[in-house]
């Protein structure tokens, strides 16, 4: 769920491929964008969203690997990024190599650009990475490339006002900040067991991040997701404490200031 402005709210539906509109003051709700299938097999997930500068609307498709765009206004989507285009490639796809097993098989996921507008990144969940597009000066996308490996299945994160990442890495429920160069500066936050009415102490399966205006705190959504819920195989090293969770919960990492 992303606000769009002070008077409206667009909200991802992962398993029907729409973005929705909602106007809180009249309580309505309409269909702002539905995404196309445009790779036979795959079904489109919409997942995150983000915005650029001039108000067109960004939002990544996990299981085709494509990065959606339309205006302000809404409306029929173009494929702002696929593996379908020329001159792109496949980094944001969630596909096994032979034999592979991805859990989960999510591919591209949170998505936010730079302070300056010149990239946009996004994280792939299946292969924990985050990947880098240069924005070109017409507005259209550069080639991707791998901007760094190594995250427990990296979720969602937000940019700081040093264009560092602090990406939520749901299975090590932790928040990697990554510096502009690719290279982990900081790990905030940690599972802190649960309490005795099933809540949650610190970080559990951590999924999305905000910053406050300010940039003094964090905020981070505990999905606390037991993967064999989402269809995934396998469990995750987590997994047995979700279980018990009966109360999910918003974190709060205060930002102290740079000395």
């Amino acid at each position: 769920m992303y606000q769009q402005s002070s008077k409206s709210v667009l909200i991802a539906d992962l398993g029907k491929g729409v973005v929705w509109k909602v106007d809180p003051e009249t309580q309505t709700t309409s269909m702002f964008m539905q995404a196309p299938t445009i790779i036979a097999g795959k079904s489109p997930g919409l997942n995150a969203l983000t915005f650029d500068k001039s108000g067109n609307v960004y939002v990544s498709d996990s299981f085709q690997g494509v990065i959606w765009r339309t205006g302000p206004s809404g409306g029929t989507p173009t494929a702002w990024y696929a593996p379908t285009n020329p001159g792109q490639n496949d980094l944001l796809l969630p596909d096994p190599n032979a034999g592979e097993i991805l859990s989960p098989p999510f591919g591209a996921n949170g998505i936010a650009f730079n302070n300056g507008g010149t990239a946009l990144f996004a994280l792939n969940t299946a292969y924990n990475s985050i990947v880098k597009i240069p924005v070109k000066t017409d507005g259209s996308a550069g080639t991707a490339v791998t901007f760094t490996t190594g995250l427990n299945a990296p979720d969602g994160f937000d940019v700081d006002a040093n264009d560092n990442l602090w990406v939520a890495a749901n299975q090590g429920d932790e928040i990697v900040v990554v510096d502009p160069n690719g290279t982990v500066v900081a790990k905030k936050g940690d599972f802190d067991g649960i309490t005795e009415d099933g809540s949650i102490r610190g970080l559990l399966f951590p999924a999305s991040v905000a910053f406050s205006p300010d940039k003094r705190r964090l905020y981070v959504t505990n999905l606390a997701l037991y993967l064999p819920f989402a269809g995934v195989p396998a469990i995750a090293v987590d997994s047995g404490r979700t279980l018990q969770v009966k109360h999910n919960n918003i974190a709060v990492i205060d930002i102290p200031p740079k000395q």
